[in-house]
């Protein structure tokens, strides 16, 4: 298998749609309530009946009640929830559910990877603003080391675009890369071009 794409951030159903029709492995919908890309759960219930199911439906979560992330993986139904805020190790299991961890790039980040048993780790660039989305690039050669270290898949994230995820993918080696921002016309509306140019970029790289 080549590097897995996930395309997050996606705000409509015209845009899932699109995004579908190009080919990715994974698209992402955030359900946290201060994000400007933030979803109606009814609203992605209705837009993902009708995609195609080899395509992951991620739902990504902040400091989320446990039942709440539970009944929305359900109710959608969510494939993956990618959970972004402080939620513990004991929280991840309790969830019972396909599980990928935000981690940020900074500090003993392996000491707080060790004890989660998730089904991937999501490396993201720090922001003291947003838990994630921010747009910014990552430390590529901390997240090498990470990549090396870890026994679960890694993704990538953090300041990726069609211009420089071949790059990323190489310096770093990760499972997958995750990209929202750098594929937008426009928070919460996604570049059709730039988005097809993204997973070409991944492509060439397999």
């Amino acid at each position: 298998m080549g590097t897995f794409v996930k395309i997050c951030g996606i705000a409509s159903g015209r845009d899932a749609e699109m995004v579908c029709d190009l080919g990715p492995d994974a698209i992402g919908f955030v359900f946290w309530e201060e994000s400007s890309r933030r979803v109606n759960p009814e609203d992605v219930k209705s837009w993902v009946a009708g995609l195609p199911g080899e395509i992951l439906k991620v739902g990504v979560f902040v400091d989320a009640e446990l039942e709440r992330v539970r009944r929305l993986a359900e109710m959608i139904p969510l494939d993956v929830v990618q959970l972004h805020g402080r939620e513990s190790a004991q929280y991840c299991t309790a969830l019972e559910l396909r599980a990928w961890k935000a981690l940020h790039l900074r500090g003993a980040v392996r000491r707080r990877a060790a004890g989660y048993h998730v089904d991937a780790f999501l490396i993201d660039s720090y922001s003291t603003r947003a838990p994630g989305g921010t747009g910014r690039v990552g430390d590529w050669e901390a997240a090498r080391r990470f990549v090396e270290w870890s026994s679960r898949p890694v993704i990538l994230a953090g300041g990726l675009d069609p211009e420089n995820v071949s790059a990323a993918i190489r310096a770093v080696g990760p499972w997958g890369v995750d990209v929202s921002s750098g594929v937008e016309a426009s928070p919460g509306r996604k570049d059709a071009g730039r988005v097809k140019e993204f997973i070409e970029a991944c492509r060439a790289e397999d």
